[in-house]
């Protein structure tokens, strides 16, 4: 099973202005790499360069305002008033709360953003993730323009081309367009919770450990690889780390620091026509613990905040396993104690309840049959050596996460977030199977060792505490 080996991407730019409207000449990897996003404004009084950015576009514009009850206040009530001092026809649509009292993600909440939007000329998204995925989506659907108005340096979806929505219970990123513009004033995002910039910060905070698992997709399985992106996305985490302490303080500095290295994440997901060198194990496990949340009882926490957290988990995981020996790994004991099909499918229905028909789709796209597992695991432990040696750029021990975390304000143990052992005990063994994306959670599973290390990672993550 021959994987992807290091080759000679075309260079990018990774500074914000030169990665704007930017197209690349032919890169070796066989996609083209480009940049819809035209303008980003960050800075004290952003939200007046709206008029000069709908201006552009055209004249009296129905222009629909998505917000929701607290975006609305935050930001949304100017955003209407400068579009109608422009000459525009503002729409205001102020999607519903859903549990826990906010909204969320889901086809209902989409279609009725899809509705408001229907005759519009131009659509602008008021809030972070959810109200941003939901329009970038819809106003996708409907070939409309999009500006996001950033209320929180909260998450990286900003800038990317896809939408996380819930569709029939199972979170599916979705292909969809960049906005043309993205706008963050500053005055709107240090009023913000403190908790959301933190959330921010734990988003940033899983990059090493995605795009490890970006690395080892394309070495080890196969999957689309291309190296283009890891500049963009290594010097975003660099710029987050260092404003750090800023971040937990809501000082304009560091929250203009870390505004634009989100979009420079997301970007980078747009260069490589995936979210994969931004989203990897960490996001699965974050992500079913969104879709439990309400048969647990739980509330849906902030995306970045449980992302951080779980970026610990995936850390520890990815420590371990580089600490097994080789030579002590049994090929065929592994291949003859796979479960079959058919309790394969009883497991996942066991894990997954209703989401069953979806997850299993899902993880029926990666399964390996017993002699491809048998080529996977021989070629893995052939290589052994060069895997840890190629990801060791970008992968960092738990500790110095959690340290970086802390300084930031994010939370670092699942109590912080409402989640209980028992509850990820179970997520961490069931989150691999609710998407084909192939992570360090499946090459823990490959070895036999996923469950095996189970309470070992989670102790030295020490998120349990």
């Amino acid at each position: 099973m021959p994987g992807t080996r290091p080759f000679a991407a075309v260079e990018v730019p990774t500074s914000l202005e030169g990665l704007l409207g930017y197209s690349a000449g032919a890169c070796a990897c066989g996609r083209a790499h480009a940049v819809d996003l035209q303008q980003v404004s960050i800075r004290q009084g952003a939200l007046e360069d709206i008029e000069r950015y709908a201006g552009e576009i055209g004249r009296a514009l129905s222009a629909g305002v998505i917000c929701d009850r607290v975006t609305h206040k935050a930001a949304a009530d100017r955003v209407v008033d400068l579009l109608r001092r422009a000459g525009h026809r503002p729409r205001l649509f102020l999607v519903p709360d859903g549990a826990g009292g906010r909204p969320h993600a889901d086809e209902p909440s989409l279609e009725a953003v899809q509705r408001a939007l229907s005759g519009c000329d131009l659509a602008l998204s008021v809030g972070s993730g959810t109200l941003t995925d939901l329009t970038k989506l819809a106003s996708y659907r409907l070939g409309l323009p999009l500006f996001a108005v950033a209320t929180a340096a909260s998450m990286n979806g900003y800038a990317s081309a896809i939408a996380a929505i819930t569709v029939r219970g199972l979170k599916r990123t979705i292909a969809c367009a960049q906005p043309r513009a993205i706008i963050a004033d500053l005055s709107v995002l240090v009023r913000a919770p403190a908790e959301l910039g933190a959330s921010g910060f734990g988003d940033l905070s899983s990059k090493p450990t995605s795009l490890a698992d970006f690395r080892l997709a394309g070495w080890l399985r196969g999957d689309y690889y291309c190296p283009v992106a890891e500049r963009v996305v290594y010097e975003a985490e660099a710029r987050a780390t260092e404003s750090a302490e800023g971040v937990r303080r809501g000082d304009p500095p560091a929250m203009a620091a870390l505004i634009e290295a989100l979009i420079l994440s997301g970007i980078s997901m747009k260069l490589v026509g995936s979210s994969g060198p931004a989203s990897g194990g960490e996001h699965l496990i974050s992500h079913l613990l969104d879709m439990t949340a309400a048969e647990q009882g739980r509330q849906e926490n902030w995306h970045g905040a449980q992302v951080g957290v779980c970026t610990l988990i995936t850390a520890a995981l990815y420590e371990r396993i580089g600490e097994m020996d080789p030579r002590a790994i049994d090929i065929e004991g592994i291949v003859s104690r796979r479960p079959g099909r058919a309790a394969l499918e009883e497991g996942i229905r066991q894990r997954h309840g209703a989401r069953t028909p979806e997850v299993l789709e899902q993880c029926l796209r990666k399964r390996l049959s017993d002699e491809q597992l048998r080529a996977e695991l021989e070629e893995l432990l052939g290589g052994w050596s060069g895997i840890w040696q190629s990801l060791g750029d970008t992968l960092r021990p738990p500790s110095l996460i959690r340290a970086r975390l802390q300084a930031a304000g994010a939370p670092v143990t699942l109590g912080q977030l409402g989640v209980k052992p028992e509850q990820i005990r179970e997520t961490y063994l069931a989150a691999r199977e609710i998407r084909d994306r192939f992570t360090v959670l499946d090459l823990a599973h490959d070895l036999g060792v996923l469950g095996q290390f189970r309470d070992e990672v989670l102790e030295r993550s020490r998120c349990l505490r």
